[in-house]
């Protein structure tokens, strides 16, 4: 067993870590130096030690906590008194932030620290400005992967020192050195940036479980689209203590929500600006409130669509769409899953219709497409090309917030949190392109981002939302379109549990590299079909690392499996949440 590091100012890891590190080593199949790496800054250690810190002069009494509603303190005493940790479900705007203020505080008073995450970085702008609404910032550190090494020392003892007991971060703040934590907050759990891609490669929910239950912390998970993953835990397996906010704040009005079918609208050459979406927009431009454009451009990869019946060809040995490539000059349909190819076919196999459509993004031009329709337009973009750094979300933020911009056009960053009160339109482009990934969670995401879009609308004025899609019967926007998480998880569930999908069973992936790497994969396969009799596993190429090999195996006992392998010649990511 690891020992603790002791010096002044007391360990460098508490027993709780300690623990957790062990746990993450032997779950996550990685070496104790790959978790330690995630606990400690890559700077010296006796370093880190060697401070000097005068606290902050903060009166608690002085908080400026905010009053719940009836709603919002009952959901507030369920989790309070839950010895579980609880999973708060509550539509968007319907005010978990206050809610999350509440238990912080309640921890400050009981002399206990606070970690709270969010899902990226860029977002650490948006929940600072709402923590430092109800706390004093000297009471705040942000905690994140891009810090630089004398600020990272700085954050470090001053949450090692409880000068700052509120740690506010992305998916690195899990591992800050919280001497006596209390309160873990999760937020938006069920955004795909909580896995590390990376070894050790680790989830944020199961590793915070872990960490809360070693520290006899009280763990929180939030979110108006939980993951499946958690919903199963909170309703099946009752894991999690579910806790609901089924209305908006102060019960105002969730936005209207219109689905246009892209298949029956023309746009010609302004695809994808429907006449519908530009007539809202310039209504909203004439009555000088906001707009939110969403582009997914999660991926792009395009999938066939038939026109005529909507289904995508999907691929009989994963039942998940093909994904259309070219190869020597010719179209084909791969599954990235199995590693089948098939010739595309001429006619939709359900209906026999010739009409067949690649789905894909197409959509690089839409900011010039808004200049064409609205010159006098103020549009903000937010992409990887233009939020390089958590300042320039401070400034997006600050600009949108003081009415200097008109139209916010982006990717996922524009669709996660944000509380933008003038956002009276918000609008996903093609929302087919998540929709169309060749991946089983690929219903559960794109239910999530239009969700998750929806609640960007209408935050203090009536709002409206218009869905374009190729698919407007299709569950996820159905579901979204009426607000209704609770029958789309509950229905997906049924579908995961019939055709075998995580939460109802454990996926390993297995990653090879070198010259090898596609022997080695194909071999360790046909050795566990020896051992396991109809036991699901695959061997394909990367889609994105093509030079890299996977074998992907589903199994309900993940460590029998595990031990029948020499770990040590391939990359193992437990619990995978890409598995393209």
């Amino acid at each position: 067993m690891m020992k603790s590091i002791s010096k002044e100012h007391g360990t460098l890891l508490t027993q709780s870590q300690i623990k957790t590190l062990h746990w993450m080593s032997a779950y996550y199949c990685c070496s104790l130096r790959q978790c330690l790496s995630v606990f400690l800054p890559s700077i010296s250690w006796q370093t880190l030690l060697d401070y000097s810190i005068q606290p902050p002069t903060v009166y608690l009494e002085d908080l400026r906590v905010p009053m719940l509603t009836e709603d919002q303190s009952k959901a507030y005493l369920s989790v309070l008194h839950s010895t579980s940790p609880s999973l708060l479900y509550g539509v968007t705007g319907s005010g978990k932030t206050a809610i999350y203020q509440h238990l912080i505080q309640d921890a400050l008073r009981q002399g206990k620290q606070v970690i709270y995450l969010v899902p990226e970085i860029l977002l650490t702008q948006e929940f600072i400005y709402r923590l430092e609404e109800a706390f004093p910032s000297e009471l705040i550190t942000v905690w994140h992967s891009r810090l630089t090494s004398a600020q990272k020392r700085k954050a470090w003892q001053a949450v090692h020192s409880g000068t700052t007991p509120i740690v506010l971060g992305s998916r690195s703040a899990l591992f800050a050195p919280c001497q006596n934590l209390g309160l873990l907050i999760v937020d938006e759990e069920h955004e795909w940036t909580y896995k590390s891609e990376r070894a050790p490669r680790y989830h944020v929910r199961e590793t915070a479980e872990k960490l809360c239950q070693y520290a006899n912390a009280k763990l929180v998970l939030g979110s108006a689209t939980p993951s499946l993953e958690s919903w199963h835990r909170s309703t099946a397996k009752k894991q999690y203590n579910l806790v609901e906010l089924s209305q908006r704040f102060e019960n105002r009005a969730m936005p209207t929500v219109s689905v246009v079918d892209l298949a029956q609208t023309h746009c010609g050459y302004h695809y994808p600006l429907s006449p519908e979406l530009i007539a809202a927009l310039k209504s909203c431009l004439d009555r000088g409130e906001q707009s939110v454009l969403f582009l997914n451009r999660r991926g792009s990869a395009s999938s066939l669509l038939c026109l005529s019946c909507r289904r995508r060809i999907v691929s009989a040995g994963s039942n998940l769409p093909y994904t259309v490539h070219k190869m020597r000059g010719k179209e084909v349909l791969l599954d990235h899953t199995t590693g089948e190819i098939s010739d595309t076919p001429s006619v939709c196999p359900t209906c026999l219709s010739p009409d067949l459509k690649a789905v894909g993004a197409g959509t690089q031009k839409i900011e010039e497409l808004l200049d064409v329709y609205f010159p006098s337009a103020r549009v903000l973009r937010a992409d990887k090309d233009t939020l390089k750094h958590p300042e320039h979300m401070r400034l997006l933020l600050k600009n949108m917030r003081e009415g200097q911009a008109d139209i916010l056009l982006g990717t996922q960053s524009v669709v996660k949190g944000l509380d933008l009160p003038n956002v009276t339109l918000a609008a996903v482009l093609v929302a087919d392109v998540g929709m169309s990934l060749p991946h089983f969670r690929a219903s559960e995401r794109s239910f999530q981002l239009l969700s998750q879009l929806t609640g960007r609308s209408g935050r203090s004025l009536p709002g409206q939302v218009i869905i374009q899609t190729f698919r407007p019967d299709a569950l996820e926007v159905v579901s979204a379109a009426k607000h209704d998480a609770r029958a789309f998880l509950d229905l997906e569930l049924r579908l995961r549990e019939k055709f075998n999908y995580p939460p109802y069973t454990s996926i390993i992936r297995l990653i090879a590299r070198g010259s090898d790497a596609e022997r080695l994969a194909r071999e360790t396969m046909a050795m566990l079909k020896d051992s396991f009799n109809e036991l699901h596993c695959s061997v394909s190429k990367r889609l994105f690392n093509p030079t890299e090999w996977q074998l992907l195996i589903r199994c309900n006992s993940p460590e029998v499996i595990l031990g029948l392998i020499d770990t040590s010649l391939f990359a193992v990511d437990r619990d995978p949440i890409d598995t393209l």
